[in-house]
């Protein structure tokens, strides 16, 4: 039975994943983190990204948080083997291998991911496809140029033309690697999208939850920022509260 979920991301992505957490589970509570000081994770080294997870895991386990969602794919990519072996007592899950799984006994003939540099460089969901699709053609492509525009507003234009430059080709299905992304999907047409919300939303469900639905928001940045952010994007009005790694 989990009382309360940690979930952390560098920024908002993490958040569209609480969002629909909290709306599957409302007597889930959760606390999410978003590490908007170094926001983008997507340029960071592979030793600046191991030592965000472990500040991350250390502040859930002060807080007695020991079930937690890494809700960046840059970091489950990079570090989630690690924090698992060094955080034993907590129960870590990935976003990764879930949303893959969606596709499973699918036929598509060309599948195209999308994500951050550093993700796409360490071919996790190209090997991942492989293994659920193994008759399709995957093609990735990076798109790092998303989240900076999705965390400094989320200018409807700029994000638009953002994803025309990723579409040069036709492609059956479309597959979301980072968490920021779900949200070009009014700009994706007639065509499959894949992306972690509802993949994470059925790991759980399974589970058992014993909490009251409360919603906790840090941010190592600005918070009245991000509480704007949250309203434009969610039209929630959650609080936001600081936080130091």
């Amino acid at each position: 039975m989990i009382k309360t979920l940690g979930c952390c991301d560098s920024g908002l992505g993490g958040l569209l994943v609480v969002d629909a957490l909290h709306t599957a589970y409302p007597d889930l509570d959760i606390v999410f983190i978003a590490d908007q000081s170094h926001v983008p994770y997507g340029d960071k080294s592979a030793e600046e990204l191991n030592q965000y997870a472990h500040d991350f895991m250390q502040t859930f386990q002060k807080m007695g948080i020991h079930d937690v969602v890494i809700a960046c794919n840059t970091l489950c990519a990079y570090t989630i083997d690690k924090i698992r072996e060094d955080f034993q007592d907590s129960h870590i899950y990935s976003i990764i291998e879930p949303t893959v799984a969606q596709l499973q006994h699918t036929n598509y003939q060309k599948i195209r991911v999308i994500a951050t540099s550093m993700t796409i460089n360490k071919h996790v969901y190209a090997s991942l496809l492989k293994k659920y699709c193994p008759s399709s053609t995957v093609e990735e492509i990076v798109a790092s140029e998303l989240v900076p525009i999705i965390e400094n507003g989320c200018d409807e234009e700029k994000l638009k033309k953002a994803v025309e430059k990723l579409n040069p080709n036709p492609v059956d299905a479309w597959v979301l690697g980072c968490t920021h992304f779900p949200l070009i999907r009014p700009f994706l047409h007639e065509v499959d999208v894949y992306d972690s919300n509802q993949a994470i939303v059925s790991l759980f469900r399974q589970e058992s939850f014993c909490g009251t639905g409360q919603v906790t928001i840090y941010t190592t940045k600005d918070k009245d920022q991000l509480k704007e952010n949250i309203q434009k994007l969610l039209h929630k009005d959650y609080e936001v509260k600081s936080i130091r790694l």
